[in-house]
């Protein structure tokens, strides 16, 4: 009788200590997520200091990636590593001057290519992490600036060729660039910029990402009125 009192204590004692040791894991795993996040938005940030009319560019983006991919149907699980990745997508301009990425005239050839090295920068930064996080970050930077049709760049891939997320944040990057203001064009109205990537959905977009970034267009409204650029919020 003793001994199984024994026993039962002793299995009491290692169940607990096995709580114990999953609650410490789970605190771990949270406070390695956290702070992945938090290095994805200092990133971001750096990048987009470059460029003071960006404003909340990088808020935008994650929120309409993520309703994107909420429209797809991916994982809760998912559509969050998507809206946080987001964010990154551009964290490959630290590497392009000033006098291209804030110049307030069309770019020249020379300068053209220049610009168009961010995606591959963007990737040797994030690239070879462990992370999911990272990893889909890494994937996105190179390759949101694909086209459906195969006349993107840096690969020239097309179709079901670009990744998933590239696909997804295309259709979000484009959106927010044409209704924003940049130092070398005025913001375009939504309804207009709407009917850009209606209008492009097939050649530049892939059709179901455009088709759920519309089934989505009061959220999408919504996110573009909590998180307008700088100047609006001044005027």
């Amino acid at each position: 009788m003793l001994l199984l009192i024994f026993i039962g204590a002793v299995l009491l004692t290692l169940i607990l200590a096995q709580g114990a040791i999953l609650r410490v894991r789970s605190r771990t795993m949270k406070t390695v997520s956290n702070r992945e996040s938090e290095l994805i938005v200092r990133l971001s940030r750096a990048a987009e200091f470059r460029d003071p009319e960006t404003g909340f560019h990088i808020s935008r983006m994650g929120y309409f990636s993520k309703l994107i991919a909420m429209q797809l149907g991916l994982s809760e699980k998912m559509c969050g590593l998507i809206q946080r990745a987001a964010c990154m997508h551009d964290v490959g301009k630290i590497g392009t001057p000033d006098s291209i990425l804030l110049k307030a005239g069309p770019l020249d050839t020379k300068e053209l290519a220049v610009m168009r090295r961010h995606p591959e920068i963007g990737h040797s930064i994030l690239d070879g992490s462990e992370s999911a996080l990272i990893k889909l970050a890494a994937e996105i930077a190179i390759t949101h600036h694909e086209k459906f049709d195969g006349t993107g760049y840096p690969s020239g891939l097309s179709g079901e060729e670009i990744p998933l997320v590239g696909r997804i944040v295309a259709v979000a990057d484009v959106f927010d660039a044409l209704t924003s203001t940049r130092p070398y064009k005025v913001a375009w109205d939504i309804e207009r910029a709407r009917s850009y990537l209606l209008e492009n959905q097939g050649s530049h977009f892939d059709p179901r990402c455009v088709e759920a970034f519309m089934s989505a267009w009061p959220q999408v409204k919504a996110v573009r009125e909590q998180y307008p650029d700088q100047e609006s919020r001044s005027a």
